[in-house]
């Protein structure tokens, strides 16, 4: 039988002296419109990136065992010269800056490889007879600028939607930098090691994506051992995992202004040792799990100033991660609870956060995860608890509004009522509950 608690700053508070916080001003969520893979490319080609300009010469050339033209001279090295180097169909102009690759493109230290608009509105990484291209910047440097790059079918005379049997992909790694800008990137990648659509890979490779649109891959984005990689003014939606993923050791990321929605698992994960990277500003909802997640070790991380609406599960999640301010964030309409600590993390700071109209909790603290400190948040309007605490040890619950929930503060395990000077009032069934 649970016992109720009333906090006696619960007891003095009335209606008159514990206004309703103003409405909460929530971000529309746009209606998810498909994108047809026989037309994959929606925006118009930025005539402005650069694309024409002679670039370097090339050193390259075409190896028919493995199927790649391996680049290993030239900076900035464009594809109408590059396929100048390379006979036969690997590389082919097809007409109005469209363009066909049949065959990988490694670019190794020393050489660099851009592509951009308007000589290349489209590049088409060719699917056909069991065979697949792509780009393999390793050790050297590729940009692309105003580009729209797609697998594609030409049996089927659209972007190729089976994963089974591989399509294209592209791929940084061994100290390569690959800079994205005003791009779109779509129907890539499959679900084997190193393919999963957009990658950087390894330390010592960088880069950047900015302003640019990536769909339809099987990941969206996928780092590794990866540092100081930029991903700021993009839009990730509809691949079928995770629509940003930075993975194992990645570090001193900037994620921000991005809008990432509708991807097939989490919106943005940090996952497995990631640490020491922001993600802020961001815009993220209905997504089939999670919006915003640290997972495994991801510590001291700063999440701040993110909307995270109507996802399938948690609006901000953090698992198995210590150390990171969580800070700012407006987190509403989750179909579970909108913050969620959880699986022994610790010393994280929820300070200033909005959380409310969360089909369960506002705030859920569980799963020996002591020593975080909950400060400050409006936490109200959810379907069962405004703070839900099921722990053995300390949570700091602090200077909160916790307001028209179905209970206020639920505390269970060994957690200690709050002595802080919360506001709690207008809850439907009592303020605290203690079990």
């Amino acid at each position: 039988m649970l016992g109720v608690l009333l906090a006696v700053t619960a007891l003095l508070a009335g209606a008159c002296a514990n206004p309703t916080p103003d409405p909460l001003t929530r971000k529309e969520a746009a209606p998810d419109e498909k994108v047809d893979p026989a037309k994959p490319c929606t925006r118009e080609a930025s005539g402005d990136s650069g694309g024409g300009q002679p670039g370097g010469a090339p050193k390259a050339a075409f190896d028919a065992g493995s199927n790649t033209i391996n680049l290993t001279g030239g900076d900035g090295v464009t594809l109408a010269s590059l396929a100048q180097k390379v006979s036969g169909n690997a590389l082919r102009n097809a007409g109005d800056g469209v363009w066909e690759l049949r065959a990988d493109i490694a670019v190794t230290n020393g050489a660099s490889l851009r592509i951009a608009a308007p000589e290349v509105k489209w590049l088409k990484l060719i699917s056909e007879n069991g065979k697949f291209a792509s780009l393999k910047p390793s050790g050297g440097g590729l940009e692309v600028v105003g580009t729209c790059i797609t697998s594609w079918e030409p049996g089927a005379n659209a972007a190729d939607t089976n994963l089974d049997d591989g399509r294209g992909y592209l791929l940084a790694r061994d100290g390569a930098q690959m800079n994205i800008d005003h791009a779109e990137i779509r129907f890539l990648g499959n679900s084997t090691v190193e393919s999963y659509g957009l990658s950087w890979r390894t330390e010592g490779t960088t880069g950047k994506i900015t302003n640019s649109v990536v769909s339809n891959n099987y990941f969206g984005l996928y780092s590794y051992d990866v540092g100081g990689l930029v991903i700021s003014d993009n839009e990730f939606h509809d691949n079928k995992l995770y629509g940003v993923d930075p993975h194992t050791g990645s570090h001193n990321l900037t994620i921000e202004r991005n809008v990432v929605h509708d991807n097939g698992k989490h919106g943005i994960i940090l996952a497995e040792d990631c640490t020491d990277s922001v993600i802020r500003d961001n815009t993220v909802y209905r997504n089939n799990h999670h919006g915003i997640v640290l997972y495994l070790r991801s510590d001291r991380n700063t999440i701040e100033g993110n909307d995270s609406f109507a996802n399938a599960a948690q609006g901000i999640n953090i698992n198995e991660s210590n150390d990171s301010i969580i800070r700012g964030n407006r987190v509403y309409d989750n179909n579970e609870s909108g913050i969620g600590v959880t699986q022994t993390s610790e010393n994280n700071l929820l300070e200033n956060n909005q959380a409310r109209g969360n089909k369960q909790d506002g705030v859920r603290v569980v799963s020996e995860s002591a020593r975080n400190t909950v400060r400050a948040n409006t936490v109200g309007e959810n379907g069962r608890y405004g703070v839900y605490v099921d722990i053995d040890g300390d949570v700091d619950i602090a200077d909160n509004v916790i307001f028209a929930n179905r209970s206020g503060i639920m505390l269970k395990g060994s957690a200690a009522v709050p002595d802080g000077d919360n506001e709690i009032f207008d809850n439907q069934q009592a303020a605290i509950l203690n079990d």
